[in-house]
C-alpha cells in the first residue's frame, strides 16, 4: 500500500515536471527551503489542480501567465472562498508548515488556479472566434 502511494506520487511529480516545467520552476522559486515541506505541499496541491480527475487537455502554462497570476493574487484580487479552501487543504496535508510557509503555498496555488482559469478563458475565446 505504501509503495502504491509513493509510486503514484512519483508519477504525479514526473508528469508535472514534463507537462508543466514553468509550474515546477515557480514552485521551486517560491517554496524551496531547507526542509522541503512547503515545496512538497505545493507539489501535492499543484498535482491536484493540474492533474486530478479532469486533466486540462492540451493546456500549457507559461512563465508570463504564472507571473501575472502571482501579481494578481499578491495584490488581493482573488476569491476569498478559494483561499479559505486552499488553506483547509493545506491543513489536511501530512506536512508541518509554519504560518509563513502556509501563506506561501496558498499564494502559489491560488496563482496557479488563476493562471489555469486565465489560460482556459483565452483558449475558449480563440475557439469561439475561429
Amino acid at each position: 500500500m505504501i509503495h502504491d502511494v509513493q509510486d503514484r506520487a512519483i508519477e504525479d511529480v514526473s508528469w508535472l515536471a514534463i507537462r508543466h516545467p514553468a509550474v515546477m520552476r515557480l514552485l521551486e522559486r517560491e517554496l524551496a527551503s531547507s526542509d522541503g515541506d512547503a515545496l512538497a505541499a505545493g507539489l501535492e496541491l499543484a498535482s491536484r489542480v493540474l492533474g486530478g480527475r479532469t486533466p486540462l487537455g492540451d493546456l500549457r502554462l507559461d512563465h508570463n501567465t504564472l507571473n501575472t497570476g502571482m501579481v494578481t493574487v499578491r495584490s488581493g484580487r482573488c476569491d476569498r472562498a478559494m483561499v479559505r479552501s486552499l488553506r483547509d487543504q493545506i491543513e489536511e496535508l501530512r506536512v508541518a508548515l509554519t504560518p509563513r510557509e502556509q501563506d506561501a503555498v496558498a499564494t502559489v496555488i491560488a496563482a496557479l488556479i488563476w493562471a489555469v482559469l486565465d489560460a482556459s478563458s483565452r483558449a475558449l475565446d480563440d475557439t469561439l472566434v475561429a
